[in-house]
């Protein structure tokens, strides 16, 4: 019995001893730049930056540590140029710009089905980093206006 007794203590003795340097390791925020002027007020994505290009779709986005994010998505992407963001009901064009002040859906603002418009230009898409300029008006479910102004993004792809 004691045989069984000793077995079990140093199996519990190395099953609880792993070393106290086992961490999970800490997400590092994606690297790049977003900023934009809204409603006159400046704003930066300082939490993270990222750009996806699939299937001939772009989209860019940003956050800060206030759950606000920018996004700006461009389909029928074709590379560096200028693209229309939002538009008429009827003209047909996905393209949106989308800013969100914080967690309440009427805090949502977007350029799709008639609420907005505006335009996001490429600069540059060299060696797996995007750049590009973008500003447009947009509406919440409110029907309330928000301008974003001076937008500028840098992103990895």
């Amino acid at each position: 019995m004691r045989k069984i007794f000793a077995m079990l203590a140093m199996s519990s003795l190395a099953f609880f001893s792993c070393s106290s340097d086992d961490t999970t390791p800490t997400p590092t925020p994606a690297s790049g730049t977003m900023t934009a002027v809204i409603d006159g007020n400046s704003w930066n994505a300082a939490l993270a930056v990222q750009a996806v290009k699939i299937s001939g779709t772009f989209q860019v986005s940003g956050s800060d540590n206030s759950a606000k994010q920018m996004n700006v998505t461009i389909m029928n992407y074709t590379g560096p140029g200028t693209y229309a963001l939002g538009g008429s009901a009827t003209s047909g064009n996905g393209n949106l710009g989308r800013w969100t002040a914080g967690l309440n859906s009427s805090q949502t603002y977007s350029t799709m089905v008639g609420q907005g418009e505006g335009t996001c230009t490429i600069t540059s898409e060299t060696g797996g980093v995007v750049e590009g300029t973008y500003s447009f008006t947009a509406k919440n479910t409110d029907g309330v206006q928000v301008s974003v102004t001076e937008g500028k993004f840098k992103a990895s792809l």
